[in-house]
């Protein structure tokens, strides 16, 4: 034990403080990606490479040469498997540490912020279901070329004329930029295969999913079947008890101020109940 702490000492008092950076580093690397993928299928996958890294010891040791071979050329090309494996975490890791955005506190997006709280539980109560996405840092172009371009200021009579039945845009979602509606009737990306076998989530709530996977968009979620409103961030669904949870929900993650005052309207909203 002396010999232990004496070692210890003799490093402590060799280090250099670029060594205490370097295991930051890695200590934060390594958390970054443990958070990544914790919870999903890329962690079911992870923990199968470790049993298999398990076997090839024990079979290298027991001198199992043909299970030993087949081994050895599966580790010596671990790097195109792991980004063949890996490759839509990846993607989301990158799209994650490189989204730097400006924290917008303009009336007009705290106006949209309320607008769509307003609209989503009046469609809830309505059993009508919508799909309305806010653009954050990563940029949603390439899926507002398949819908129909707006570019419209927001309001709750716009998203219900949206989101009526019998509208032709209805079946997709809407994506608003910078507080306005900049598209409608887009479609996102195709479903994780995890989320296809749930009774609880239906189409709406797996494209929500699949689009907040693959960047860093909020999206608001009202189910017809069960007229319950939900918040869909990072992969992760929350059901929001009231309008006054989704608003503060969507105010904390666009990085608005509560205390901002809202434009008047023009007019009283026409919603009738």
């Amino acid at each position: 034990m002396v010999q232990f702490f004496k070692a210890f000492s003799d490093s402590y008092e060799s280090m250099r403080w670029q060594d205490g950076m370097d295991i930051l580093l890695v200590a934060f690397t390594l958390y970054y990606v443990i958070r990544l993928i914790k919870g999903t299928r890329s962690g079911q996958v992870v923990v199968g490479i470790v049993v298999i890294a398990i076997l090839y010891f024990i079979t290298r040791r027991l001198e199992l040469l043909t299970f030993n071979y087949i081994m050895n050329i599966f580790f010596s090309n671990i790097f195109v498997v792991l980004v063949v494996l890996f490759s839509t975490d990846i993607r989301r890791g990158l799209v994650r540490a490189g989204r730097f955005w400006f924290r917008k506190t303009s009336s007009r997006m705290l106006d949209a912020v309320k607008e769509v709280t307003r609209a989503s539980f009046y469609m809830a109560e309505k059993r009508t279901g919508a799909l309305i996405v806010f653009e954050r840092g990563v940029n949603l172009g390439e899926y507002m070329e398949a819908g129909a371009l707006l570019q419209a200021n927001i309001s709750d009579r716009l998203l219900l004329a949206i989101f009526n039945t019998k509208a032709p845009l209805h079946d997709g979602a809407v994506i608003l930029r910078d507080g306005r509606v900049e598209a409608a009737g887009c479609f996102l990306p195709l479903l994780p295969t995890e989320y296809s076998s749930s009774q609880f989530f239906g189409t709406r709530h797996r494209a929500a999913i699949g689009l907040s996977r693959e960047t860093d968009a909020l999206i608001v979620v009202v189910s017809e079947e069960r007229g319950l409103v939900s918040l869909v961030k990072d992969g992760e669904v929350e059901v929001m008890m009231g309008a006054g949870s989704l608003t503060n929900k969507l105010l904390a993650n666009l990085g608005l101020s509560a205390h901002i005052k809202a434009q008047p309207k023009k007019g009283p909203s026409k919603m009738v109940r």
